[in-house]
């Protein structure tokens, strides 16, 4: 457990130390157990801690563990009994490759892997299923620059990594930024962005154990500008709500898609109404009945260069009644803020994160959200005024306590902080 004071908060932020790679900081990942403990770095909610000695709620953090050299973009999933897949792209003297290892508490990291088999790739992914499974996504280019295509790969604890292959198939135009999300039952959808000859589209796939990968579609059909920066998050019956934002001739907007096993994708909509200034950033996640929470930063002006200030926004998606209306989840007026993330729990909490200016520096702030009382009010989560704090990321257990990471620079370096909200019960 972090060290802290009482119940029904935040409570004492706690300097994990700092980590870089050839001088940039790394952005932190966290993942929440199913007791509450928190997960080594876990990107999803898993049990247990990752690398060395690490524990769950009444364990302690071990000694750091070098997986790879020359390596960089780690991505990391940890199932409930604790079992980790870790992602990263590796250079291997002439170009990037994709690389795994899997963590298991009994026997720790395994041996390093290349999963990617056609020589080169960027940017992966990777979720785990409640059994172990794994799916990774990556973006490959070729080597005369001409298309980037979206690549993947699956690992089974009985068969380890299957062979690459790749899940779209236009070969003439360029395709990155994918992300992916599993269900329990090892139904993955991944989404990423695509070149057509006019704009950049949003397309999707969808993996199921019994079928393999399907056919890419694109998910939204408004061709007034670009879309990019998806992002996915899958609920325990394989359905799934993918947002991103979107340009028309005048701003950045931010859209939705929801896609359902028994009917598929449906029309893309856009979830915030506020024509005063653009959004962008959006973030997503979805609870096991299927609401969904989306947030996302918003300019006050358009352009955005004259933007007066930058807010954070959420709407809320239920399955009985669609989105709602969506609002700002902070108040404050006089500085701009950026980088937003959300968790859900089971029972509909949610809680945001993001990072605002205070005039002199970046703070962490926060807002939680419950299906009887709505947002509450922003409060500032990160108290040292040594330096700026960045790139906040949250995850929540099922009871509703939360952990939120970020880093932080001081004179000297920049170190890894974090705090943790315990919920109240009446």
């Amino acid at each position: 457990m972090f060290p802290g004071g009482a119940l029904g908060g935040w409570i004492m932020r706690y300097l994990f130390g700092f980590l870089c790679v050839s001088a940039l900081c790394v952005m932190p990942l966290v993942g929440c157990s199913e007791d509450g403990g928190e997960g080594g770095s876990g990107g999803s909610a898993g049990a247990g801690g990752v690398g060395g000695s690490g524990g769950g709620g009444d364990g302690r953090w071990g000694d750091p563990v070098l997986i790879a050299g020359d390596a960089s973009y780690p991505q990391v999933a940890v199932d409930p009994n604790g079992n980790a897949v870790l992602v990263w792209t590796q250079w291997d003297g002439m170009r990037w490759d994709i690389w795994a290892n899997r963590f298991t508490p009994s026997a720790g990291w395994g041996v390093a892997e290349r999963i990617g088999t056609d020589n080169g790739g960027g940017s992966p992914q990777v979720a785990v299923d409640p059994n172990g499974n794994a799916v990774a996504v990556w973006t490959y280019q070729d080597t005369l620059g001409m298309r980037a295509d979206i690549w993947a790969n699956r690992f089974t604890p009985s068969a380890g990594w299957g062979v690459a292959e790749r899940i779209e198939t236009d070969n003439l135009r360029y395709a990155a930024g994918p992300q992916v999300a599993v269900d329990p039952n090892g139904n993955a959808v991944a989404v990423w962005d695509q070149r057509d000859p006019m704009r950049f589209d949003i397309w999707a796939n969808r993996f199921t154990p019994s079928a393999g990968w399907g056919v890419a579609e694109r998910i939204e059909t408004d061709n007034a500008g670009d879309a990019s920066n998806p992002q996915v998050a899958v609920d325990p019956n394989g359905n799934a709500v993918a947002v991103w934002h979107q340009g028309d001739p005048v701003r950045f907007d931010i859209w939705a898609n929801r896609f359902t096993p028994s009917a598929g994708w449906g029309v893309a909509e856009r979830i915030e109404t506020d024509n005063a200034g653009g959004g962008g950033s959006p973030q997503v996640a979805v609870d096991p009945n299927g609401n969904a929470v989306a947030v996302w930063t918003q300019g006050d002006g358009e352009p955005l260069r004259s933007a007066t200030r930058f807010h954070i926004w959420a709407n809320r998606f239920t399955p009985s009644a669609g989105w709602g209306v969506a609002e700002r989840i902070e108040t404050d007026n006089l500085n701009n803020a950026f980088s937003p993330q959300v968790a859900l729990d089971p029972n509909g909490n949610a809680v945001a994160v993001w990072q605002q200016w205070d005039g002199m520096r970046f703070d962490i702030w926060a807002n939680r959200f419950t299906p009887s009382a709505g947002w509450g009010v922003a409060e500032r989560i990160g108290t040292d005024n040594a330096g700026n704090a960045f790139v906040p990321q949250v995850a929540v257990d099922p009871n509703g306590n939360a952990v939120a990471v970020w880093h932080q620079g001081d004179p000297l370096r920049p170190d890894i902080w974090a705090n943790r909200f315990e919920r109240t019960f009446p």
